[in-house]
């Protein structure tokens, strides 16, 4: 079973060093965190006052900072692989889960696994 992720959680591009997992002590984090992706929903469920996220929440969302050498670095997010509940949908659309995300940032680069953090211990889903 994954967390499912909110708008509060953290998700970036899969060339981003793993983040610390909640409860272990972390350095300040930089400004921007490399290869974050802010996605956005209007979903009525929520978890912690957070919509949570479905598969338009992260599709043609902007990168900011991969990096990657900037030739060849994550500009937007193009379409969501992997990662969705089987069971648990939020107007009609499967949410999505921390434990199966992935993504693709280029029509031409194979899908990212990403390591996306829900940032929460509430709410959990079957894949």
């Amino acid at each position: 079973m994954g967390k499912v992720l909110t708008t509060a959680s953290t998700v970036t591009c899969g060339h981003t060093p793993p983040q610390p997992q909640p409860g272990t002590p972390a350095p300040p984090p930089p400004p921007t965190l490399p290869g974050l992706i802010t996605p956005s929903s209007g979903k009525k469920l929520k978890v912690k006052d957070n919509s949570v996220l479905v598969r338009a929440s992260l599709q043609g969302v902007t990168v900011q900072n991969c990096p990657l050498e900037p030739s060849v670095s994550c500009k937007k997010t193009v379409m969501v692989v992997t990662g969705e509940s089987l069971k648990l949908k939020a107007g009609g659309d499967p949410v999505l889960l921390d434990d199966s995300l992935s993504l693709t940032t280029s029509p031409t680069l194979a899908p990212l696994p990403l390591k996306p953090q829900a940032g929460h211990t509430v709410l959990s889903a079957a894949r």
